[in-house]
């Protein structure tokens, strides 16, 4: 799934290719990634900025805004060619936007601007500017959760942005077992959370994302992204530390490494 780094790479490329370029036409192919518009204006004109929280996508347009979520293997390519998995056109003035997603677990909404904060309100603050009043919207719902603190940081509710692999870089770093309870850990864990987030999301920014083995992450213009090179446990086998054996367990069905070394388990 493209996180947080991801999303803001392809934000960054594609608001120097595409700002103040004219949407001439556009079209949504599938239902189900269409499944959320109930309007359909026809024309949308000059696109004036794109922005992101989390990994949400707005294309903000005079009197209306795209918003696209990846989901899970979504991609936004430039100029590229129509292909089976190609579920959005879009016909801008001196390029062409492709939006291919092979499962579908993405979407392309269109909302008038006077509703576009609600998408953005739905979803928790931004994992890569946190303000001190995001840290402490964080901390009180934190304090009230029993859940792991990986199923804590991977809620899009409570933070956005974050997903499965950074979340095992981050609390790798902060030295914290991921099945540790939130509500226990304490204000230096919490310290080490906010440090180490900021830290993991600008190095994997820097890099253009992570592209993994799969090959679905790729940047609009044909490049993948080169974090993978330098993740600290994601898929390892050794601690980048302490070089020993990496557990790999499931929490909720999801991939997860740990070091019971160097991450100590908060209960």
């Amino acid at each position: 799934m493209p996180e947080l780094p991801e999303v803001e790479s392809i934000r960054r490329v594609l608001q120097n290719s595409l700002i103040n370029q004219n949407l001439r036409k556009y079209k949504i192919l599938d239902n189900r990634v269409n499944r959320f518009n109930n309007t359909k204006p026809r024309s949308l004109g000059i696109l004036m900025n794109i922005s992101r929280k989390g990994k949400i996508l707005q294309f903000k347009f005079k009197k209306n805004s795209i918003f696209f979520h990846l989901g899970m293997s979504g991609r936004l390519d430039l100029n590229g060619l129509k292909n089976k998995h190609t579920h959005g056109l879009f016909f801008f003035d001196e390029d062409v936007l492709l939006y291919d997603d092979i499962r579908k677990f993405g979407y392309i909404k269109i909302l008038k601007n006077e509703q576009a904060n609600s998408q953005f309100a739905a979803i928790g603050p931004d994992s890569l500017s946190l303000t001190k009043k995001d840290k402490t919207y964080v901390l009180n719902k934190a304090g009230k959760c029993s859940t792991s603190i990986k199923n804590f940081l991977l809620n899009q509710k409570n933070l956005s942005g974050l997903g499965n692999i950074y979340v095992n870089e981050i609390l790798f770093l902060a030295g914290i077992h991921p099945l540790s309870k939130t509500f226990k850990l304490k204000e230096k864990n919490w310290n080490d959370i906010f440090a180490n987030t900021k830290k993991v999301l600008q190095k994997a920014i820097k890099n253009n994302g992570t592209t993994l083995s799969d090959m679905t992450y790729v940047l609009p213009q044909g490049v993948y992204g080169s974090n993978q090179n330098s993740l600290y446990i994601y898929a390892k086998d050794k601690c980048f530390s302490c070089l020993q054996k990496i557990d790999k367990i499931l929490i909720d069905s999801r991939a997860t490494y740990v070091c019971k070394k160097c991450q100590k388990q908060i209960n």
